[in-house]
C-alpha cells in the first residue's frame, strides 16, 4: 500500500532534514508545481495567518497538495480549538501553530488535533512554533510534550518579545535562537527555521530538522541566476 504524504514526511523528518515551503500566493496550481520530483520538496505549508488565501482556496490548494503527492500543512491564523477543528477537517495533513506562550498551551494543542481525528491523529503533523520570551523561559517543560512533531523558531516574533521591534540580528536574539536549538536537540526533539539562499547548511549543522523557506526566495535566488536582457556588447 502507498503511504501517504503525511506518513512519508513523518517517515523522512524522523531519519533528517525536509524542505517545507510556503507557496506565497493562494495559487492551486504553483502547489502541484511544487510537487514535481526534481525539485525536491517534501510539504507546502499554506499560511493562514499572514497570506491571504481564503478557506475554499485552502482547501483547492490542499487537493493540488495531495494530487502531486506533497504533504500539506497550514499556518492557522489563531490556535483556538474551532480554528483548529475547521481548518483540519479541511483535508489538511498538519498544522503549524502560532501564539503559544505557556506548557498549557502546548499541551492544548495536542488535544486539539486528537479531539478532530481520536482514532487517526497520529498521522497529523502537529508544528508548534516557538516565538516568545515566555516561550523560551519553560522550554524544557514544551520541549518534554508528547505529540509534537517539530518546534518551529519564530525569530521575528521572538525578537519582538524581546524588546527588538522585529530585529533577530541582535547578539540577545542570536544567542536565544541558538539556545533553543541546542536544548532542543539535546532533548530529542524536531526543530525548524526560516532559511536563507546561503545559511541552510548552518541551520543544519545546529541540528535544524525542518527547513522552511518562501517561494518568492526561490523565485528571486533563480532570477538572479538567469541571463535577463541583452548580452554584453549587444
Amino acid at each position: 500500500m502507498t503511504q501517504s504524504p503525511a506518513i512519508r514526511f513523518k517517515d523522512k523528518l524522523h531519519r533528517g532534514p525536509v524542505t517545507v515551503v510556503n507557496p506565497d500566493y493562494p495559487s492551486p496550481a504553483l502547489v502541484e508545481f511544487l510537487g514535481r520530483p526534481p525539485l525536491g520538496v517534501d510539504a507546502v505549508m499554506i499560511d493562514l495567518e499572514q497570506g491571504s488565501a481564503d478557506i475554499e482556496r485552502l482547501e483547492d490548494m490542499a487537493r493540488a497538495a495531495r494530487l502531486a503527492g506533497l504533504c500539506s500543512l497550514v499556518r492557522v491564523f489563531s490556535p483556538e480549538a474551532w480554528v483548529i477543528e475547521r481548518i483540519l477537517l479541511r483535508g489538511v495533513d498538519g498544522i503549524v501553530a502560532p501564539r503559544l506562550d505557556t506548557p498549557g498551551q502546548f499541551r492544548q494543542l495536542v488535544s486539539d488535533v486528537r479531539y478532530c481525528f481520536p482514532r487517526t491523529y497520529e498521522s497529523k503533523i502537529i508544528v508548534a512554533q516557538v516565538e516568545s520570551r515566555a516561550a523560551c523561559e519553560r522550554l524544557d517543560e514544551i520541549l518534554a510534550i508528547e505529540g509534537i512533531d517539530v518546534f518551529f523558531i519564530g525569530p521575528v516574533d521572538l525578537s519582538k518579545s524581546m524588546g527588538h521591534a522585529g530585529d533577530y540580528g541582535g547578539p540577545e536574539v542570536a544567542s536565544a535562537i541558538e539556545d533553543i536549538c541546542r536544548r532542543a536537540k539535546a532533548a530529542g526533539r524536531r526543530s525548524g527555521i526560516l532559511v536563507k539562499p546561503g545559511d541552510f547548511q548552518d541551520w543544519q549543522r545546529r541540528g535544524i530538522s525542518f527547513l522552511y523557506f518562501h517561494v518568492n526566495d526561490w523565485i528571486g535566488l533563480g532570477a538572479r541566476d538567469f541571463p535577463l536582457g541583452p548580452p554584453k556588447g549587444a
